[in-house]
């Protein structure tokens, strides 16, 4: 049940809530601990993480360690409340502060705390005062605590409590107690001697992906649909994956009883219940830390933005912490999160951005971006039951928009199988479009043909990353011309690593240079009349056609 650490320490607690509240969710008696220090304690995520086990009643114990310095800043800079323990009234749960420098009190206030929380099923906020005894790091002096307040927290030091215990109560007297010391100080002098001694690491020894190898996709009860909305397609594939495996469980804001802003999970929650299918409170960063938690504890969660907006609320839980998960710790980590993203719809600045750029500049994630039904259900299913965590971008522009019928045999996708489809042979120029501007493209494409006989091929990568690199190459070495379509914004774009991955592998086989349709470096606009103009479409596509065919 130990959860690897990062840097970012208030991210950690809310992966303790998912990893507890999976473990008691597959049978397996449970009670977390969430370890913090005082200045943990200002961070978003560890509210989030409070909030959540106090609705959930998920039974954690959050340990705050205050040992009265942030680095070099002082509890009187970092919160007002006289004791950090005064907080657990706000989220309806019980608190206690207690003097931490013996070891043998703060093991029996642990104990009667775990065990009333493993009785009552509902999280615990304790702050156990101590003091800091040196700097931060090696390289921090601590100049900046006071002398006379450090030498009276000298006189508790813990370990020197502990050592006058085990002598005062006859466990071991003085003279064997100090023979001991030396045996365990000489048994490190050597073990560190030892260690450095040891061979370097080698960079031809590591194995350095950052994707976890998938073990064998499951074969899942088939279905045939008829006629499906793009939204239906997702709606049908978390139906799907629900009924047949209870590892996989549902995690966002509004996807209960309310069945999701765009009804994504319409029926879901009558059919499966609050454990399945899980409200939570408004807290990006807290409940995809908590599905963190829970994808590391063997559970499928898949988890809902909203609006793939939101998710920058999350960035640390997604980029830091899931997306170096397995490198760290070579470790499966079996997350999906849905991101409707996009715009067309006059949603504004805050509802309409596309954010595949965005994450693609994280190791360890997987990107997917379907433009058809049929993928959106495959794919979706296809994301679920990857290893690692996956990015699984939906156009809403397209939810409504498009349809078509799905025919499950039961046989879930590989994704590390998936390679982009040419959706539209031809042998003029390439199209590389995805989502909304995928469907733009083709129009595009068949407005040319008809126009002036142009010949255009359209490819639809449906995975952005990791990407297909050998269909997109074939295609151009085909065609010599290549042009690229996002909706997202153009500068630090995932459309310019594409053309600049053209550019190393087909350079004597272009034509012309290649092009790059993209929103231009400003925020989405609200007025339909000024997004039409933002947005790529098929005009905008169309002159480019032409440009690129007069070279």
């Amino acid at each position: 049940g130990m959860l690897p650490m990062i840097s970012h320490l208030g991210a950690m607690l809310p992966n303790v809530v998912g990893a507890t509240f999976a473990r008691r969710m597959r049978g397996i008696p449970a009670v977390g601990l969430a370890v913090i220090g005082d200045g943990g304690t200002s961070t978003g995520d560890f509210h989030e993480a409070l909030n959540i086990a106090a609705v959930l009643d998920v039974p954690v114990i959050f340990l705050v360690e205050n040992n009265h310095w942030a680095y070099s800043t002082p509890n009187a800079l970092q919160f007002k409340c006289s004791k950090l323990s005064d907080r657990a009234n706000g989220y309806g749960i019980q608190g206690k502060t207690i003097r931490a420098t013996n070891a043998i009190e703060v093991y029996r206030e642990v104990k009667a705390i775990a065990e009333t929380v493993r009785t009552k099923r509902e999280p615990y906020l304790l702050e156990t005062l101590t003091y800091r005894l040196i700097g931060h790091a090696a390289y921090d002096t601590a100049d900046y605590v006071p002398d006379s307040e450090l030498n009276e927290w000298l006189k508790e030091d813990p370990i020197a409590v502990m050592r006058g215990e085990i002598v005062s109560r006859g466990i071991i007297g003085e003279p064997d107690l100090a023979l001991l010391e030396k045996e365990w100080s000489d048994h490190v002098s050597a073990e560190v001697n030892r260690a450095i001694k040891v061979e370097k690491v080698t960079p031809g020894g590591i194995d350095w992906s950052s994707y976890a190898a998938n073990r064998p996709v499951p074969v899942l009860p088939a279905a045939e649909y008829a006629d499906l909305t793009a939204v239906q397609a997702v709606n049908a594939a978390l139906d799907t994956a629900l009924r047949a495996d209870d590892s996989v469980v549902l995690i966002g804001e509004d996807i209960g009883s309310y069945e999701g802003p765009f009804k994504a999970t319409k029926g879901l929650f009558a059919s499966y219940g609050r454990e399945r299918v899980i409200d939570m409170p408004l807290a990006e960063s807290g409940f995809t830390g908590f599905a963190l938690g829970c994808a590391a504890m063997g559970m499928r969660p898949v988890v809902e933005m909203q609006f793939s907006d939101f998710s920058t609320d999350a960035m640390t839980q997604i980029g830091v912490n899931a997306g170096t998960y397995h490198f760290r710790t070579g470790k499966n980590l079996p997350l999906t999160i849905r991101m409707p993203g996009g715009g067309g719809l006059s949603y504004g600045p805050f509802h309409s951005m596309d954010l595949e750029n965005l994450f693609g500049t994280f190791p360890g994630l997987k990107i997917v971006y379907p433009s058809t039904v049929e993928d959106y259900f495959r794919l979706l299913l296809a994301s679920i039951y990857d290893d690692n965590p996956v990015l699984f971008f939906e156009s809403k522009y397209l939810y409504r928009r498009i349809r078509g019928p799905v025919s499950f045999d039961g046989s879930v996708t590989n994704l590390d199988s998936v390679r982009a489809r040419i959706a539209r042979e031809g042998t003029d120029l390439t199209i590389l479009a995805y989502g909304a501007m995928f469907h733009e493209a083709l129009e595009a494409a068949e407005r040319a043909a008809s126009g002036s006989g142009v010949s255009v091929e359209i490819v639809d990568p449906r995975i952005l990353k990791p990407f297909d690199w050998e269909t997109l190459s074939s295609s151009v070495a085909k065609t010599h011309r290549l042009m690229v379509v996002h909706e997202s914004w153009k500068t630090a774009s995932l459309g310019t690593d594409f053309i600049a991955g053209i550019a190393e592998r087909n350079f004597f086989d272009l034509d012309a240079p290649p092009m790059h349709i993209a929103a231009p470096d400003n925020p989405v606009p609200f007025a339909p009349e000024l997004e039409a103009v933002h947005r790529p479409g098929v005009e905008t596509i169309v002159r480019g056609i032409e440009k690129l065919l007069e070279y």
